[in-house]
């Protein structure tokens, strides 16, 4: 149990920067046990409150990043992000998530994804699935939404879930397991396998992430263009998009095995992951890191999430998100590195203009299309 006197203490431990990964995870353990009362994050005493507000001005003053007659919203859970970001190593900036800050530099505004999917049956037949559910429940004889509402009496022995960019859904598959599906992404499954693929193997192309139901006899394959993921029960991440140079895997629960695909499609030799580990797959074979999984699945909880990451690759999700493209006005930029945070559900001015915060990036936006300048 942390009080309040532990938690000035390691505030204060992390400003003169000795707080440690232990120290972290006390703070994570209690907010875990906080929260549960709390859905919204927010600290339930005003004392409380005061003290992470001085913490994060502090933090905001000392990093010469502070914006005037902006209040910071400061959920513990973004406070412990905020802190591993500075522990972990240099960073361009740490963008906090504020209110009442106006973009009155865009003329125009794009606002951001949502529900939107396809699903494509085994005979071809096309369903726009709606934009007001979550969800979709297959079984062996019909078709419904996550609350119940009928979609089709068809049974879907094999289909595909599309989303486009912009857009993400969620599917329960026949033997339990539940996948999320990131924009621009789609999910085939197949039933007609035999063996012990059968019931439990899917296709992936972009991002998903998956809650496997548990089932010893019968493991369950995800297979992307590059890689083949065996599990028996666990949860984990995938991004596997074609314009990006690496397919990353990020254990949350259990353990997977991971392998890379020959051209021919022959499996190699691959390595097993446990607990926040990531398997990253590039030209040069397949490494494991050890980090924080919950960065890696920030997209499935509404989120942006950056640890110093690359301009580029930070707009290449802004891009799907938004259905927008991306312009370079010099490409030199893309190169650097920003670190931060914001919810996927503002408008992607109020993104745009956290990252302009920094001065080190300007922004135009025309249309559906976004300059990046210097």
């Amino acid at each position: 149990m942390i009080t309040q006197e532990d938690f000035q203490a390691l505030t204060k431990k992390y400003q003169d920067g000795s707080c440690s990964p232990q120290e972290l995870q006390q703070l994570e353990n209690w907010y875990n046990k906080k929260g549960k009362n709390n859905p919204n994050g927010e600290l339930p005493d005003d004392v409380w409150e005061d003290d992470v507000e001085r913490f994060l001005q502090t933090f905001d003053s000392e990093s010469g990043k502070q914006q005037k007659g902006a209040r910071i919203n400061w959920p513990l859970n973004i406070l412990l992000a905020a802190a591993a970001i500075a522990i972990i190593g240099t960073f361009s900036t740490l963008l906090f998530k504020r209110t009442a800050i106006t973009p009155t530099q865009y003329a125009v505004d794009v606002d951001p994804g949502g529900n939107k999917a396809t699903l494509t049956l085994s005979n071809g037949k096309k369903i726009e699935l709606s934009e007001a559910k979550a969800g979709i429940v297959v079984d062996a004889s019909k078709l419904t939404y996550t609350d119940g509402t009928l979609i089709n009496n068809e049974r879907a022995q094999s289909f595909t879930i599309s989303t486009p960019r912009g857009g993400t859904y969620q599917v329960r598959l026949p033997d339990g397991s539940t996948a999320w599906l990131n924009a621009a992404s789609s999910l085939t499954y197949n039933s007609s396998l035999k063996g012990k693929e059968q019931y439990r193997n899917v296709k992936l192309l972009g991002e998903a992430y998956f809650e496997v139901a548990k089932d010893k006899e019968h493991p369950f394959v995800v297979t992307t263009d590059k890689q083949r993921i065996e599990v028996l029960g666990t949860h984990f991440n995938v991004s596997a998009y074609n314009d990006e140079l690496s397919v990353k895997t990020t254990l949350l629960e259990g353990s997977v095995k991971v392998a890379s695909l020959t051209t021919t499609g022959s499996e190699t030799k691959g390595v097993i992951l446990r607990p926040s580990q990531q398997s990253v797959l590039n030209s040069n074979g397949i490494s494991v890191h050890q980090i924080d999984p919950t960065i890696a699945i920030a997209w499935k909880n509404g989120e942006f999430i950056f640890m110093d990451e690359r301009l580029e690759s930070i707009m290449q999700k802004i891009a799907r998100w938004y259905n927008v493209e991306v312009i370079y006005a010099d490409k030199e930029i893309a190169n650097r590195p920003f670190s931060g945070f914001i919810s996927k559900y503002e408008k992607v001015s109020q993104v745009l203009c956290l990252l302009e915060a920094t001065g080190d990036v300007k922004f135009k936006i025309e249309g559906r299309r976004i300059m990046v300048k210097p």
